[in-house]
């Protein structure tokens, strides 16, 4: 009788991971397919944000999508490169020397900076381990691995699907100031992300557009690659 009852057990938790891990990565790939769609429920969006740091670090990102083109800018270094999409082609332009590179859509989503670009750091090995309410938001719990050491586990709001909090090691990432886009859209307009309960660095978002007019020429790009020895670098 006492082995019946552990092989149930048993079986009744293999069960439930089973489910957890399935619903996982059922959230998350809505998630994914939220920030696929912001070309096709917005005519544009844009979204400049500030990134500061105590220990001296400060730069500014920028989002820029209109219908299914986009492009990310990085003002944080002389070394850091721009990412086009112009329908067709992933682009880097890197700041110093004005390099060009074909790269691909692995590329972008590994550099994306976007309203959803957490989501896409998660493979498939997710687990939804509860539920929890967080700043009066219902949210999943889901654990992996998101490769930065604050994203090993994380609250996701049931409505919005927004990130509300993600925690790991002796670090954590706190998105507060919603805004809201639409029903289904929001966007945080502060995150911060501690380590050791301290100020690690400040994302505060300064402009958040959408449906206002951005010019083609946005997400042009003049590729000379012939002569380029990164071509393939950051291959599929």
């Amino acid at each position: 009788m006492r082995k019946i009852s552990i092989m149930f057990l048993l079986a009744v938790f293999c069960l439930q991971s089973a489910v957890f891990g399935e619903e996982a990565k059922d959230i998350m790939k809505k998630v994914r397919e939220k920030d696929e769609n912001i070309g096709k429920v917005f005519k544009t969006f844009k979204m400049s944000y500030e990134k500061k740091a105590p220990w001296g670090f400060k730069g500014t990102f920028e989002t820029l999508i209109k219908g299914d083109k986009k492009r990310m800018n990085n003002g944080s270094g002389t070394f850091t490169s721009d990412i086009v999409f112009d329908g067709k082609t992933y682009w880097s332009l890197l700041a110093f020397g004005g390099m060009v590179t074909k790269q691909n859509s692995k590329y972008y989503d590994d550099n994306d900076k976007g309203i959803y670009g957490w989501c896409k750091r998660f493979n498939d090995n997710v687990k939804l381990t509860g539920e929890e309410t967080v700043a009066d938001r219902k949210c999943y719990v889901i654990e992996g691995d998101g490769g930065e050491e604050y994203l090993k586990k994380i609250w996701v709001d049931k409505k919005t699907l927004s990130l509300i909090k993600a925690a790991g090691g002796n670090m954590k990432l706190v998105n507060s100031e919603f805004k809201s886009l639409n029903d289904d859209y929001e966007v945080p307009l502060k995150t911060d992300i501690f380590k050791e309960d301290k100020i690690d660095m400040a994302i505060v978002v300064t402009v958040l557009e959408i449906d206002k007019e951005i010019a083609d020429s946005v997400f042009k790009v003049d590729a000379k690659t012939e002569n380029n020895p990164f071509e393939g670098l950051f291959g599929k």
